[in-house]
């Protein structure tokens, strides 16, 4: 069907068609008043739609010029916070000269892991430093300045370093265990970070599971349970290499190099190294 325009009185008696023909052929139809162009009845896809799951998919992805600040953070501990943390920094270290991994935990895992690895002769390709608890997001925002990329792993169970990392954070990451229990949980992290998105012009987040075995039933029913909210569309699969990490250079990073594409909106291929 080539453009069509149609009158006022034309349009109230065959919307139902005119919509339909749109929908099929994806042309717009302009209506008329009087012989002049008023309103287009246009195409849209799921992704046009605000409240869509594919528009809830999308949200967090700003390009990466954009992304400057990053915050891994749930009020719930356990569910591998550091563990991304210190794989997304390797990531991103391989297109980045100054990349900081931020940790504002208080058993301060991420230092640790740093901390074992020196003392194995390892340097890591991104910093870790303790967070200033007076003072991080100034910490934070300067750093950004200077031109680093910075990971803000937080800690479990405190609202106010929760709110703090996610109110300065480009984009925030928060991963749940593909568990009834966790899925339950993760209810009051959404809803604070809810409330920041009220009060912030720009504010980004994203659920990412993590710990998939699609073996189980209960991880897909997880999985399927997460669709309805903003989400990252990697998951992260349960491996023995992530724990066995831990004061070493991660070295399995196709997944995560899949989340950063989808942060930045980049295409390059997850298996390549740049």
């Amino acid at each position: 069907m080539s453009k069509q325009q149609l009158g006022v009185r034309a349009l109230r008696k065959e919307l139902s068609g005119i919509l339909k023909a749109v929908e099929q052929s994806g042309q717009p139809v302009t209506v008329t008043s009087r012989g002049l162009p008023q309103v287009a009845i246009v195409p849209v896809t799921q992704h046009d739609l605000p409240n869509s799951n594919a528009s809830k998919r999308k949200r967090h992805t700003t390009g990466e010029e954009h992304v400057q600040i990053i915050a891994t953070l749930s009020l719930k501990g356990g569910v591998g916070k550091t563990t991304i943390a210190m794989h997304l920094a390797t990531v991103i270290a391989e297109h980045h000269a100054l990349v900081t991994v931020l940790d504002a935990d208080e058993e301060v895992s991420a230092l640790r892991w740093q901390q074992h690895a020196l003392a194995d002769g390892v340097r890591l390709p991104f910093s870790v430093i303790p967070a200033d608890r007076n003072s991080f997001m100034r910490q934070a925002k300067d750093l950004a300045r200077a031109g680093h990329i910075v990971v803000i792993d937080t800690p479990p169970n405190n609202r106010e370093v929760l709110k703090s990392a996610a109110t300065i954070a480009d984009v925030v990451l928060v991963p749940v265990l593909p568990t009834g229990l966790d899925v339950d949980r993760l209810g009051t992290t959404l809803d604070l970070l809810r409330d920041l998105e009220a009060a912030l012009d720009e504010f980004n987040y994203a659920v990412v599971l993590n710990r998939y075995d699609a073996r189980k039933g209960m991880a897909k029913e997880a999985n399927q349970a997460l669709d309805n909210l903003p989400r990252l569309t990697t998951v992260i699969r349960a491996l023995a290499s992530y724990e066995k990490a831990f004061g070493h250079i991660p070295s399995d990073l196709v997944q995560f190099r899949e989340i950063w594409n989808e942060l930045t909106g980049s295409t390059v291929p997850a298996e390549v190294v740049p």
